[in-house]
């Protein structure tokens, strides 16, 4: 049974903003707000920590990244789609783990990428990484490094501008994360060659027209081609939303975490 989004809201607004340097017992089901912060920037962010990680158990690492619209500071907005699968208490004693939903400012993005005439997007061959991914990707390792991680079960997910997000760094840290999810994005192809470990699975739209379902499969084949564990999900009749088909599915969790090392 899913948690509305305004309990959710009305649950984590009693809950204090915390450093990120601090670390002791949670209350499960709870997304505390924090903020990481590096030489005078600030990525905010909210944690959910699972029962039993004060006792140094390892747990997998999942990262969600929201879309453009979620994009502020109220560190509240990010949480508008795939928080409620972590808050469902069933799920978190199924799948249990250190989850994080970081918010990007205002005035930046999770990847570069530029729009065209008609309205939709076109990649970048080499963008550079914007200041909102540097502090993400700082945020990630900080946490990789912690006691009650699991540095071979690091997932991540986007949708939107997440998906481009999550897609670009993982071109950049090829060997960083175990699975990753990308709902209605896309990444220069070539960028993926060196993600030969880690697993993909693409959900698309196939009516999309902010960013073309070709650019996804592109993305798809070169994956396919580098040796990738890839799958895609086209979702027929569908726009630039398929993140919600995606967020529904019964197998969207269980294929994450399914993905591990042998």
């Amino acid at each position: 049974m899913k948690i509305k989004f305004s309990l959710l809201i009305l649950l984590i607004s009693c809950v204090c903003t915390m450093s990120y340097a601090q670390d002791k017992k949670y209350a499960p089901g709870y997304f505390y707000g924090r903020e990481y912060r590096l030489d005078g920037d600030t990525l905010r962010y909210r944690a959910m920590f699972p029962e039993g990680y004060e006792h140094e158990i390892k747990f997998p690492l999942f990262i969600f990244l929201h879309g453009e619209e979620q994009k502020g500071s109220d560190n509240v907005l990010q949480l508008k789609y795939g928080s409620e699968l972590f808050a469902n208490k069933d799920i978190r004693d199924w799948s249990p783990a250190v989850v994080l939903f970081p918010q990007c400012p205002d005035e930046d993005s999770w990847a570069l990428y530029d729009y065209v005439y008609d309205g939709s997007i076109v990649v970048r061959e080499e963008p550079e990484q914007t200041k909102a991914s540097m502090l993400l990707e700082k945020l990630i390792n900080l946490y990789a490094n912690r006691p009650y991680v699991d540095k071979n079960r690091i997932y991540i997910v986007g949708m939107d501008m997440g998906a481009f997000g999550a897609l670009d760094l993982a071109a950049r840290n090829p060997k960083l994360f175990r699975a990753v999810v990308a709902m209605d994005g896309a990444i220069e192809p070539v960028r993926m060659k060196k993600c030969k470990k880690t697993s993909f699975r693409i959900y698309h739209g196939v009516d999309d027209k902010i960013v073309p379902i070709t650019m996804a499969r592109d993305v798809f084949y070169e994956l396919k081609s580098a040796g990738a564990n890839a799958e895609m999900i086209e979702i027929p009749e569908t726009g630039h939303e398929a993140w919600k088909s995606a967020l529904n599915s019964g197998d969207f969790l269980e294929w994450i975490f399914s993905q591990q090392d042998n």
